[in-house]
């Protein structure tokens, strides 16, 4: 009945909408009922279907936090089929960070992306994107997560044979599964360690480990692939006592793993693998019936077309008739073994075949041990560079500076016995070069301190000479009002006095009356309104008009150009009106680029800024400050003074200041004022 009823719910979603209502599934409640429905159904086609269709619904709604929202949801279906759509998804939200987004989702993107190049074997972005994800689900407190990539981590060294790094990494994950009491997260761990401790040849812990793994599995009876996962430790206990020729132990594991229900059904890949182990040392042991097994192993891999079961079925079946010395068959299997091998870059099984082929053909053994050989040394530099790499990546944590450092130890250890062994030669050389290394730290970290110092002498210098120009501008204002008032109160007042004093004695003499007279006091008077007018102009605000504050501001620019490499660009609009402005806001603006400018100079190693004035479609004043400098993280980046500085004169101002700022891609201020 339930299925009848989604189906119903499906179809009205799906098919009622006409053709022309393209923007029908961009609508916020016909997504969150098709999610409903995706999360409900068992329908693996169905919940893809639905799934197209929310993504196609929410590509055409705006890139916001509601749409991330719902990308997240999506990515979790088409994960949860393996579909590969979900790594368009995390890629395309990964590069479009958002400052109010979830770091949880970030975390999860770059997880979902490491496990999509982990299971396609690329194995140095999957590292990387673990990496990430690490940081993110540490700094979360997020420890399940936090266990599932320390894991897959330690996964991919093992591949790379860097199986110290591994051992620790999946070490620091089990501590935290225990702590947890999670069984699957142990059990992930158990197989790891393992699989560390049988790269290093340390097969009795490898088979503790792999026991405890099965221990493990015992506490997962509700898991769906329990059979699966009981039966892979004992994979992997059958190849280590198969490693050591201890074959009748490694048929017992091989056949207790193929005695579990249903296996061949369930799992056929382990089923093969349990199955070419058992009949491999069978085969050791002089059964000859083995052939069938690996015959049967073939077929299966066949039918999966998986390489790693075909290569190896057709290793074994190659060594089998070599041993039977039918080297005809022997090298059809071989040759189309290696062939494959080399194909898909198994290169381990190719040494292993190569040497299989050098018996098979005694003639051609010289072509077929070259061949070994040029295979192992390009192996050999490609793991050094593969380890590098890795290196690198695990140097931005602290706890893997420290697993460095645990290794670096040991490799100087290895050092001293090369030394001891080599003799006194060799010692002096590695002197020699330890010597010069030594010199020339030495040499770069007094530049740097010496860079340091320049750089700090030079901030003082413009910091004196910001002060001092500071200094003069106060004293040219008070000068200028001390000349104002002077002549203001004496001049001006001596002037009126005269005429008053000349306007009296002609009245007196009576000649106010004649025209001559007249003239010269209105002369004197007219003197008086120019002496006025000039004392008020020089009583007037240093930014009383437009000239004078676009002037002072050039002046700034001129300054800087001077002892900096920085070139501006100012642009002023005509329909800016200034007269408008009060002296308040423009020294508070004045105080504002001031800022700016100082701490695009000693931070941002920008060439060039650009400064522009114009009037906003709302009459009030927009100024834009951008500079082609380093950038910063604004969700990251402490606020230090300077920025709360301007932030409080654009509040006082009423005004909105807004930062953009990428890193490598430079600082945008935009500050829009009322006035």
């Amino acid at each position: 009945m339930k299925k009848i009823v989604l189906i119903l719910i499906v179809g009205i979603l799906l098919f009622s909408c006409k053709k022309e209502n393209a923007d029908y599934f961009s609508k916020k409640e016909v997504i969150d009922s098709l999610f409903i429905v995706a999360e409900s159904t068992m329908d693996t086609k169905l919940k893809l279907k639905i799934a197209d269709q929310v993504l196609n619904g929410i590509e055409k709604n705006n890139f916001d936090s509601i749409s991330r929202s719902k990308y997240l949801g999506v990515t979790r279906i088409f994960y949860s089929l393996n579909n590969p759509k979900y790594v368009k998804i995390c890629k395309l939200l990964i590069a479009n960070p958002s400052e109010k987004v979830n770091p949880y989702e970030i975390s999860f993107y770059n997880f979902l992306l490491g496990n999509y190049y982990y299971n396609n074997a690329n194995y140095e972005d999957a590292f990387i994107a673990f990496s990430r994800a690490e940081k993110s689900f540490m700094a979360l407190n997020n420890l399940e997560y936090l266990v599932k990539t320390l894991t897959t981590k330690a996964d991919i060294l093992t591949f790379k044979n860097e199986y110290i790094t591994a051992e620790n990494l999946a070490i620091k994950a089990l501590k935290i599964s225990k702590n947890l009491n999670k069984e699957d997260l142990k059990y992930g761990c158990y197989l790891t360690l393992g699989n560390c401790s049988n790269g290093l040849n340390n097969y009795n812990k490898a088979v503790e480990f792999y026991e405890k793994a099965l221990v493990s599995t015992d506490k997962l009876l509700l898991n769906p692939n329990h059979t699966s996962l009981r039966s892979m430790p004992l994979v992997y206990i059958s190849n280590v006592y198969r490693k050591q020729k201890q074959y009748a132990k490694s048929i017992k594991y091989a056949q207790k793993g193929l005695n579990s229900k249903n296996l061949k059904k369930v799992d056929p890949s382990i089923y093969s693998y349990l199955l070419n182990s058992l009949n491999y040392s069978k085969f050791k042991l002089g059964e000859k019936s083995s052939v069938n097994g690996f015959l049967e192993t073939l077929k299966i891999g066949d039918s999966l077309k998986f390489a790693p079961i075909q290569i190896t079925s057709k290793t074994y079946l190659g060594e089998y008739y070599l041993a039977q010395k039918d080297t005809i068959k022997a090298n059809i299997y071989l040759k189309d073994a290696q062939k494959q091998a080399h194909l898909n870059n198994i290169f381990e099984d190719e040494l292993t075949i190569l040497k299989l082929l050098s018996k098979a053909n005694p003639k051609q053994t010289s072509f077929y041990t070259n061949r070994f050989i040029q295979l192992n040394d390009s192996l050999q530099i490609e793991e050094r560079k593969t380890r590098d790499k890795f290196a690198r990546i695990e140097f931005e944590t602290d706890e893997i500076i420290t697993e460095r450092n645990s290794l670096s130890e040991e490799k100087k250890y290895l050092t001293y016995q090369i030394l001891v062994i080599v003799g006194i030669s060799i010692l002096a050389i590695i002197i020699i070069v330890l010597w010069f290394k030594n010199n020339s730290q030495k040499a770069k970290t007094r530049e740097l301190l010496l860079k340091q110092d320049q750089q700090k002498a030079n901030e003082e210098i413009y910091q004196l000479m910001m002060e001092q120009q500071q200094k003069i501008e106060e004293a040219k204002n008070i000068e200028k009002q001390r000349i104002s008032l002077d002549l203001h109160d004496s001049v001006m007042g001596k002037l009126t006095a005269v005429r008053m004093n000349l306007y009296v004695a002609l009245v007196k003499h009576k000649l106010a009356e004649e025209s001559g007279f007249s003239k010269q006091i209105d002369e004197i008077q007219d003197v008086e309104k120019e002496i006025r007018a000039i004392a008020h102009n020089l009583n007037s605000d240093l930014f009383s008009d437009n000239a004078n504050f676009i002037g002072i501001v050039k002046e700034l620019f001129a300054k800087i150009e001077n002892h900096s490499q920085i070139h501006f660009q100012l642009q002023v609009s005509d329909a800016v009106n200034w007269d408008l402005i009060n002296n308040t806001t423009k020294i508070n603006l004045y105080r504002i680029l001031q800022e700016a400018l100082q701490n695009i100079e000693k931070y941002a190693q920008a060439t060039t800024v650009a400064v522009s004035m114009f009037n906003t479609d709302n009459g009030e004043l927009q100024i834009e400050i951008s500079d082609d400098g380093n950038g910063f993280d604004v969700t990251q980046k402490k606020k230090g003074i300077g920025l709360n500085n301007m932030k409080t004169r654009v509040a006082e101002l009423n005004g909105k200041i807004e930062i953009q700022s990428a890193i490598k891609k430079g600082t945008k201020i935009n500050l829009i004022i009322p006035y």
